[in-house]
């Protein structure tokens, strides 16, 4: 995981682990079945690319582990633009190690700020350990930079962005990475069938209910073995200028 801190690998293996397979809640049977339906379909190619704030994280984990740091942090700046808070949280930690990016500790704060808003026990007490390291200076930074944050990145304007993407793949599943979609079923470039049946509950989650499942999916990530540490002090690596795509 290169530079990453302890808080980083394990938010990064939380991000790994969400695609790598739905495990079962620790709820009442009927939410469980739903929970685990729900996680399962948002594991799939075609609601992947049908929702920007997993779509660009992804890009950001393979750019990331293929050594492009500067790519990484950037994919993982867009798709926090659609309230995804693992993203947000890895945003923080690039820019509080400098890694990908200028070293700026209070921007990192005040992007983990953002990412424990809606709150994750993890990402607060990093939080704490963050603020305790500022200096008094840099605490006023930070939260003036917070402030900024929100007219892009915040809660509300993300979920309209998945409000307006949700409403759209439900009458259109097809996405710039899809060949064909008819009968119940998407063919891929690569001829890959897929059967959409296995994806269809959650392509009708509304916005509220598809965060809460993203709630869901880090508290049981969480629940096994990820610790986050204190800060590693590391210095900032040189700079990738390479930019993705949009």
């Amino acid at each position: 995981m290169g530079r990453l801190t302890n808080v980083g690998v394990g938010v990064m293996v939380l991000a790994c682990a969400s695609h790598a397979g739905a495990q079962q809640p620790a709820t009442g049977d009927a939410e469980a079945k739903r929970s685990t339906e729900l996680l399962g379909g948002m594991a799939s190619p075609v609601f992947i690319d049908a929702h920007s704030d997993l779509r660009y994280r992804i890009k950001g984990m393979e750019a990331y582990g293929d050594g492009h740091h500067r790519d990484a942090f950037n994919y993982f700046r867009l798709a926090s633009r659609y309230a995804d808070k693992t993203s947000q949280a890895l945003v923080g930690v690039m820019y509080w190690t400098g890694d990908g990016v200028a070293r700026d500790r209070p921007l990192g704060y005040a992007w983990m700020e953002l990412a424990a808003s809606r709150g994750y026990t993890e990402l607060q007490r990093q939080l704490r350990i963050y603020w305790s390291q500022l200096n008094d200076e840099e605490r006023a930074k930070a939260m003036v930079l917070r402030g900024t944050l929100d007219a892009d990145y915040g809660d509300d304007v993300g979920a309209r962005r998945l409000t307006l993407e949700i409403g759209t793949s439900r009458s259109q599943v097809t996405g710039s990475h899809l060949g064909w979609v008819g009968n119940g079923y998407a063919t891929y470039g690569d001829n890959t069938v897929e059967d959409l049946s296995k994806f269809d509950k959650a392509l009708h989650m509304n916005t509220a209910e598809y965060l809460q499942v993203k709630d869901l999916q880090w508290q049981m990530q969480m629940s096994g073995h990820v610790k986050v540490g204190d800060p590693e002090q590391v210095a900032p690596p040189p700079v990738n200028p390479t930019r993705p795509a949009a």
